[in-house]
């Protein structure tokens, strides 16, 4: 895993040389963070490297699932932790460091969102929203009681390539909460939204995954 580090011009990557291992306990490892932080905001730039590898996996994850063209990631990822970086010395501890981090993640996913929908041709159709179906029932792969591994990881696959058709937006709330595993309120906070609407915005999101999959497995039957 490569990491971040300050240069004249950008931020440029290095092979993972960190061997400082993150506190075992919850209490231990929000303490080393705030000291990792102090030290960064002092123009310490081992500890703000040390920041980037803690988050930066989940950061590139979030983002590559969003924008899904790995020419772009690294530039927006460049343009994530620079904006930390220049930002961190205003960092007041009033919220999480990682809901922060990932606020500014988020924003320039958006960004990128709305640069792109700029650019988007006039008539593209959306996919329309269908009636909903079983979540767990798409990520399990379809049978009931305990999902067999193999079928599970088979499904995960199919429902990676779903994924990548469905609008941005929705790969960006979907990425949030079923892959990245950040709750409701988590993600209201991330966006400024009220909870309500993160909660009617997924369920649009799941019933155009579930349609999309529905007219991927009626065109791979219609060519057999």
């Amino acid at each position: 895993m490569s990491v971040f580090r300050p240069t004249a011009l950008r931020w440029s990557f290095r092979a993972g040389d960190s061997k400082a291992e993150a506190p075992a306990g919850p209490q231990e490892a929000r303490a080393e963070e705030r000291r990792l932080i102090e030290r960064a905001q002092r123009g310490d730039h081992e500890a703000f490297r040390a920041l980037v590898e803690r988050h930066q996996r989940r950061v590139f994850s979030l983002i590559a699932n969003v924008v899904r063209r790995p020419a772009d990631v690294e530039d927006i990822a460049q343009q994530v932790f620079l904006k930390v970086y220049l930002a961190l010395p205003r960092f007041d501890f009033r919220a999480a460091f990682s809901t922060w981090l990932y606020r500014i993640a988020v924003n320039e996913c958006y960004d990128d969102l709305r640069r792109r929908r700029a650019q988007k041709a006039p008539g593209e159709a959306e996919v329309p929203v269908a009636e909903p179906a079983e979540w767990e029932r798409l990520l399990s792969g379809g049978g009931a009681g305990e999902p067999d591994p193999g079928r599970r990881a088979e499904a995960r696959q199919l429902v990676e390539r779903l994924f990548a058709r469905l609008p941005a937006e929705d790969r960006l709330l979907l990425s949030l909460k079923e892959l990245e595993g950040f709750s409701i309120e988590e993600i209201a906070a991330l966006r400024g939204l009220k909870e309500n609407t993160v909660k009617v915005r997924l369920f649009r999101a799941r019933r155009r995954l579930v349609e999309i999959e529905r007219r991927f497995l009626s065109a791979r039957r219609a060519k057999r």
